[in-house]
């Protein structure tokens, strides 16, 4: 488990995946993201293909005040020849938006995969007009590294993905370590 101030965060566990599937299919919360709509059945396979590999860190985000789930966030495609891996995250109860859990999951991630993964870089894709993670994400520190220009096609539309990322060493400065 690793403990925020306000949240902490743990290991996705099967019985998460309804959740997950709720959140996920919300239409208010998928206009933001890259994936289509899942199945529970499907999100069971997944998770059971996920659980057996070492490049993939799925956890749920809980509030420390009553243990409620929610959102989750991940670390993906783990790559520890060339220590990096990928950062996705969402928070999925509409109440929670906007309190600050979504930076606080974001640190804690960070000090996660920098302090005990020792990984170098941690970067992540996202749909350029979702502002919002955008701005989150250069409030940490991210930095912008570039534009993928109609790089996805997704609801109907071709979407431009901007690549932002943060290397351990500029995180150590944002966090006085």
């Amino acid at each position: 488990m690793l403990v925020g101030k306000h949240i902490f965060l743990r290991l996705m566990e099967k019985e998460d995946i309804p959740d997950k599937v709720q959140w996920v299919n919300d239409p208010e919360i998928r206009r933001m993201l890259i994936m289509d709509v899942i199945s529970e059945a499907g999100t069971q396979i997944w998770y059971s293909q996920n659980a057996l590999t070492d490049n993939r860190k799925e956890f749920m985000i809980c509030l420390n005040e009553n243990s409620d789930s929610i959102g989750f966030t991940s670390l993906k495609n783990i790559d520890r020849v060339n220590s990096k891996a990928e950062i996705s995250m969402l928070i999925g109860k509409k109440d929670c938006w906007g309190r600050g859990y979504a930076k606080s999951a974001r640190r804690i991630v960070l000090d996660y995969a920098f302090h005990e993964l020792g990984l170098n870089k941690i970067y992540t894709f996202n749909w350029i007009q979702n502002d919002r993670i955008i701005g989150l994400n250069q409030k940490i520190g991210f930095q912008i590294d570039g534009k993928l220009r109609q790089d996805i096609f997704f609801q109907g539309e071709f979407r431009d993905m901007v690549v932002m990322s943060i290397l351990k060493d500029e995180w150590k400065k944002r966090r006085n370590i």
